[in-house]
């Protein structure tokens, strides 16, 4: 990959935050390797570290998480489209699993990605002013060169006919920023939960008061916590209502409401299907 498509991609982990930082800020943060903000560092054998995965683009020799993932089936991961925006190949992505993100290219735990679809309706919304307000069809899939690691768990989708409310916790985890203010990155992943505010057509909108996703979170999981397991609600997608900073209010593309997307895209990509559960 060459610098410039490194750049762009690392550009878009700061999604979450680019409301507060000026072009040049932008540019320093994501060579910085732009998690969650007052979240709880995971470990190697929590089920929430065997579920979700950085998205890892080589920059000047060096891996650097951009973006986060969830394992969805043996060889498809479900991440945002804003994620891959700037992704020219394949090979300019990989997948990387475990809670301590790599310093080596070389590290085994480092998979080759085979190919990715983006949601072909993906599109920002901006106001009369020019400034973000949210984003449509913000979903993507990507398809892994191999399956995953057997001993990782893989997990399902809320069924489109269950309803969600608000008061129920989400999970999110994530690789990017534990400190928005001082712009401290994660050197591995983080979760923390948060309550639902409420459902707003295909996005869910979080209440990040005190804890929640940052820059280098999106694209990654907003967990049911289920007896059977963690099942995806959400892929984090950005902030909400233009919100200035990561402890305000956050917005998450409602995965099931691209079920179809999902199906049709893992079924073009050669790629094992997700499962898809009632919680009813």
């Amino acid at each position: 990959m060459n610098i410039r498509s490194a750049s762009l991609l690392l550009s878009t982990a700061l999604l979450f935050t680019a409301c507060t930082q000026n072009k040049a800020g932008l540019m320093e943060l994501s060579r910085q390797n732009t998690a969650i903000v007052n979240g709880t560092a995971a470990l190697p054998q929590d089920l929430v570290t065997a579920s979700t995965v950085a998205l890892i683009a080589e920059f000047e020799g060096q891996p650097y998480s951009f973006c986060t993932g969830t394992l969805i089936s043996e060889d498809l991961i479900l991440t945002a489209s804003h994620c891959l925006e700037y992704t020219e190949k394949a090979s300019d992505v990989s997948i990387f699993f475990g809670a301590t993100l790599p310093t080596q290219m070389s590290d085994a735990r480092i998979l080759k990605v085979a190919n990715f679809e983006r949601h072909s309706g993906y599109e920002m919304i901006y106001d009369d002013s020019g400034d973000p307000v949210t984003a449509i069809n913000d979903v993507a899939v990507i398809r892994l060169s191999e399956k995953a690691p057997t001993e990782k768990v893989v997990t399902s989708i809320l069924a489109p006919e269950t309803e969600l409310k608000a008061g129920q916790s989400l999970l999110l985890a994530g690789y990017g920023l534990i400190d928005d203010v001082k712009g401290v990155r994660a050197q591995g992943l983080y979760f923390t939960s948060v309550p639902l505010a409420k459902v707003w057509d295909t996005i869910l909108v979080t209440d990040q008061g005190r804890s929640g996703a940052c820059s280098g979170d999106s694209g990654g999981p907003a967990f049911l916590e289920t007896a059977n397991g963690l099942v995806v609600a959400g892929v984090t997608r950005g902030p909400h209502d233009k919100a200035t900073d990561c402890h305000s209010y956050g917005e998450y593309t409602y995965a099931s409401k691209h079920k179809q997307f999902i199906l049709d895209s893992a079924k073009k990509l050669g790629a094992q299907p997700p499962q898809f559960v009632d919680l009813k």
